[in-house]
C-alpha cells in the first residue's frame, strides 16, 4: 500500500501504528487483569471494572477540551507527552497501595489517551500524499485493533505468570521504549510562521456534515458495545465451552483486522458504499449470532464478520470528520475519539441493564435497532459520506490538514 513512499515516511506510519497499539493495550489491560486486581484489593469485580469505565469517561469528557487547549503545542512534542503519560499512568497503577491510587493512575492515562488518539489521524495525514490519507488512517488504527487482539491477552498471560503489577510495568516499559523511538524516528510537524489570523466563518454545510459524522460514529459504537461487552455469555449460549472463550475471542480479533484492510481499499474512493457495507456486516453478524440454530463455531465465525465490519468503521469516521472541514483536523479527531468512548460507555451500560432485567436474548434486537438507526443517519448525511470521492475532493480535505499544521521537517 505504501511501497512508493520514502523510508522515513513508512517508519513514521509504523511508529504511529505502534502508538495506537500501546494506547489500546494501556486502556484495556485491566480487562484481562480484573479478577487479579479485585482479589489484591479485596473488592468486587464490578468495582474493579471502574478502572476501565472511568478511563473511558475521562476520554469522553477531556478529548475535545484538551485538544483545543494544546492546539499551539508542536504535534510531535505533544505526542511524546501523551506517551509519557502512559508510562506514568501504568507505573502509578502498578505500584499503587490502594485501589483509589490505581484509579488516579488510570485518570492520568485517560488524559494521555484523550490527546494521543485525537491527533494520530491528522498526523498520519501529514505523512502521506493527499490521495493516501484514508489508507494511512486505516493503517495507523490497525495498531489499535492489534492492541485488543494481542495486547490484552498478552497482559493477561503475564499476569498469570508474574502477577498483574508486573503486567502493568511491562506495558509502562513498552510505552517508554516507544517514546524514545518516536523521539528519534518520527518527522515533526512544524507550524507555519505566516498562518493568517482573524475570524473565519465555517460554512453551514460543513457543520452539518460534521454533526452527521459524529452522530453516526456514536451510534455505531453504542450498537457494537451493547452486544460485544457481553459477547462471552452470547457465545456460551450457543454451546461454546467457557474454556474456549479466550481462543474464540483471539480468532475474532485476528479476523477483525481484515475489516481495516477492506476499509483501506474504499475509504479514499467510495466512502458511502464502504461505511454502509461495514454497517451491513455488523448487522448481519449480530443477527446471525442471535439466531437459535447457529452451531458453536459458526457463532464464532459470524461474530468475526460483525467485528470486522466494526473495525472498518473507524477510518471512515475519522476521514469523514476531517473532510467535513468544520474544524481543525486535530479537533475533528478529538470529537471522534470522544464520541467513540461515549458510545462505549452508553453501549456497555445499556447492555448491562438489559442483560440484568431481560437476559441475553434481548441484546441482539436492541443492537440491530441502533445499528439500523446509524445507517439511516449515513443515508441522510448528504455530503458527509460522498458516494464517490474524486481527486479534487480528496486534495481539498488533505490541504486543510496541511494548512493547519504546516510542512513536515524531514
Amino acid at each position: 500500500m505504501f511501497s512508493t513512499l520514502p523510508v522515513s515516511t513508512r517508519i513514521g506510519l509504523v511508529a504511529l501504528c505502534a502508538a495506537t497499539f500501546t494506547a489500546i493495550t494501556s486502556e484495556l489491560a485491566p480487562v484481562g487483569l480484573l479478577l487479579d486486581m479485585a482479589r489484591a484489593f479485596n473488592i468486587s469485580a464490578g468495582r474493579a471494572g471502574l478502572a476501565v469505565s472511568a478511563y473511558a469517561l475521562i476520554v469522553t469528557v477531556a478529548a475535545v477540551p484538551l485538544t483545543v487547549l494544546t492546539a499551539r503545542v508542536e504535534r510531535k512534542r505533544l505526542l511524546l507527552i501523551a506517551l509519557s503519560g502512559y508510562v506514568v499512568s501504568n507505573l502509578i497503577s502498578a505500584f499503587a497501595p490502594t485501589f483509589g491510587i490505581v484509579c488516579f493512575g488510570r485518570a492520568i492515562g485517560g488524559g494521555a489517551h484523550a490527546l494521543l488518539m485525537s491527533m494520530v489521524s491528522a498526523y498520519a495525514a501529514h505523512l502521506v500524499p493527499k490521495k493516501l490519507t484514508g489508507r494511512a488512517i486505516s493503517f495507523v488504527f490497525g495498531g489499535a485493533s492489534m492492541g485488543g487482539v494481542l495486547g490484552v491477552p498478552g497482559t493477561a498471560a503475564i499476569s498469570q505468570l508474574a502477577g498483574w503489577r508486573v503486567a502493568l510495568v511491562v506495558v509502562a516499559a513498552l510505552a517508554a521504549v516507544l517514546t524514545v523511538l518516536i523521539a528519534v524516528c518520527l518527522p515533526p510537524v512544524i507550524k507555519p510562521a505566516g498562518r493568517p489570523s482573524g475570524p473565519y466563518k465555517v460554512p453551514r454545510e460543513s457543520v452539518r456534515a460534521f454533526a452527521w459524522v459524529i452522530s453516526a460514529n456514536a451510534l455505531f459504537f453504542i450498537a457494537h458495545n451493547v452486544v460485544y461487552t457481553y459477547i462471552a455469555p452470547l457465545l456460551m449460549a450457543h454451546g461454546l465451552p467457557e474454556t474456549s472463550v479466550s481462543v474464540a475471542l483471539l480468532f475474532i480479533g485476528v479476523f477483525s483486522l481484515s475489516g481495516l484492510w477492506a476499509s483501506g481499499l474504499m475509504v479514499d474512493r467510495w466512502p458511502r458504499a464502504g461505511v454502509l457495507a461495514s454497517g451491513v456486516a455488523i448487522s448481519l453478524g449480530i443477527a446471525l449470532l442471535g439466531g437459535q440454530f447457529m452451531p458453536v463455531w459458526g457463532g464464532v465465525g459470524v461474530a468475526a464478520l460483525w467485528c470486522a465490519g466494526y473495525a472498518s468503521i473507524i477510518p471512515f469516521m475519522m476521514s469523514g470528520a476531517i473532510r467535513a472541514r468544520a474544524t481543525t483536523a486535530d479537533t475533528a479527531g478529538a470529537a471522534i475519539n470522544s464520541t467513540s468512548n461515549l458510545g462505549i460507555l452508553l453501549g456497555s451500560a445499556l447492555g448491562g441493564q438489559l442483560l440484568a432485567v431481560y437476559g441475553v436474548s434481548v441484546l441482539v434486537p436492541v443492537a440491530l435497532g441502533v445499528c439500523a438507526l446509524s445507517m439511516l443517519v449515513i443515508l441522510l448525511s448528504g455530503n458527509a459520506f460522498p458516494a464517490h470521492l474524486g481527486e479534487h475532493e480528496d486534495e481539498e480535505a488533505a490541504e486543510q490538514v496541511c494548512a493547519e499544521r504546516g510542512p513536515l521537517m524531514t
